[in-house]
């Protein structure tokens, strides 16, 4: 991983410690403010443990579903249901899935993906612990970082337009998402990747 701090060798070490117990699928999920590695995290344990990794990012509500309501709620603008339905219900119960990703970007969705039962299934992306979702995880990453290192990091990754979008919405919207629901309390490790000398 390219951060500093490097939550990859515990996480590893904790989950293969609890899967030699585990008796049916194994549920982790990894939340977490933007740019603080939950997507690299999520894939180098996909690779370890050959586990199938889902993106909050596919299960974005789609545009015409977007109420003022529903938009109210933090998190509002995610799509739980079809992600419980699609993907978290069947993985815990040892059936085969199929779920189909959404392009939030172009408005449109993806090819269907059947993925065959599976021992371990990874959930990584910002509002992954929902509370409506967190009952079917067994284990929970909460990945944290200092505002200087995510304003750094998102100025490296996001041109200029798109860093004003999420300084302005989307960094507001995720505090308010952690701060109502205290996502990092239900959280079997919080890790802090900032970029500390």
């Amino acid at each position: 991983m390219q951060f500093a701090r490097n939550p990859y060798p515990k996480v590893l070490a904790e989950v293969s410690k609890l899967l030699r117990k585990a008796q049916g699928p194994f549920l982790i999920a990894i939340d977490g403010a933007c740019t603080s590695g939950k997507t690299t995290l999520a894939h180098a344990l996909g690779q370890a443990l050959q586990a199938p990794v889902f993106h909050m990012d596919d299960f974005y509500l789609p545009f015409a579903l977007r109420t003022p309501q529903r938009l109210q709620m933090p998190g509002g603008h995610m799509d739980w249901p079809r992600l419980e339905e699609e993907v978290l219900q069947p993985a815990v119960q040892g059936h085969a899935l199929v779920y189909r990703a959404y392009d939030a970007h172009a408005d449109r969705w993806k090819s269907e993906q059947l993925i065959e039962p599976q021992k371990v299934y990874i959930v990584e992306g910002t509002y992954s612990l929902l509370p409506t979702l967190e009952k079917y995880y067994d284990y929970k990453v909460f990945l944290k970082l200092d505002v200087d290192s995510q304003y750094g990091r998102l100025q490296k990754r996001e041109s200029k337009e798109k860093l004003i979008g999420f300084i302005n919405r989307w960094i507001p919207e995720e505090e308010r998402y952690f701060s109502q629901y205290y996502t990092s309390s239900c959280a079997d490790l919080i890790f802090d990747t900032s970029d500390k000398k």
